[in-house]
């Protein structure tokens, strides 16, 4: 099976380039899957490759099971890849640990979480997303393109290049936050879409390809 996912990454290597401003970074409150008893709708550490993620090679890059974690690779010249759960939610708190492991010398790369895509072959959905070079970012895709809800800000909360980074996404009713090592990066509101897959994504804006290898996920209700 091939596919093509090139959609979103040409749109992103601009405003990579373009991004230039320091945030505050704030310390956020306990939501959803940091606190005590919340709902656990899902979790995968990725230890059985059964576990139903999506797995394949595909013109932009490939996903799959590895030792204990789960791996996207994008092949680079901004091209986007993303693996599904095959599952369905509406309001999450996705928690994971996302590993650069490889990628180019500039880490001119993005890496992170996708919730609420219903359909999964284009890329509909919100992306909560870090760079390999400490930028982040909220984009959503529609079937009319890409609107840049967060631009890419640079944070120094996130670790560059072939380091380790907790990703925490909220998609609470119109409500989506994205929180990295602690640190409350993102807020902000958009009602298009109410539920869907979550995914895991990377993309090269480079020759170079990287991979991103995801580990201890976790889904918890809001």
């Amino acid at each position: 099976m091939i596919r093509n996912r090139l959609l979103l990454g040409g749109a992103l290597l601009v405003l990579v380039a373009m991004a230039c401003s320091l945030p505050g970074l704030r310390t956020p409150p306990p939501i959803g899957g940091s606190e005590e008893g919340a709902k656990l709708l899902f979790q995968d550490d990725f230890s059985n490759p059964q576990s139903g993620w999506e797995v394949g090679d595909y013109d932009a890059g490939e996903v799959g099971y590895g030792d204990g974690y789960y791996y996207v690779i994008s092949y680079g010249s901004a091209g986007t890849m993303w693996g599904v759960a095959n599952r369905s939610f509406t309001d999450v708190v996705i928690e994971v640990d996302a590993t650069q492991v490889s990628g180019p010398a500039n880490n001119n790369t993005d890496y992170g979480v996708i919730c609420r895509t219903a359909d999964p072959e284009s890329g509909m959905g919100y992306y909560l997303l870090i760079s390999g070079d400490g930028y982040y970012a909220v984009v959503k895709g529609t079937d009319e393109g890409y609107e840049w809800l967060v631009d890419f800000t640079e944070s120094n909360a996130i670790r560059q290049g072939s380091a380790s980074n907790h990703i925490r996404a909220v998609c609470n009713g119109s409500k989506l936050s994205l929180t990295v090592n602690g640190v409350l990066l993102a807020e902000v509101e958009d009602s298009e879409f109410t539920s869907g897959d979550i995914a895991l994504t990377a993309t090269s804006y480079e020759d170079t390809p990287t991979e991103v290898r995801f580990d201890n996920l976790v889904v918890t209700a809001p």
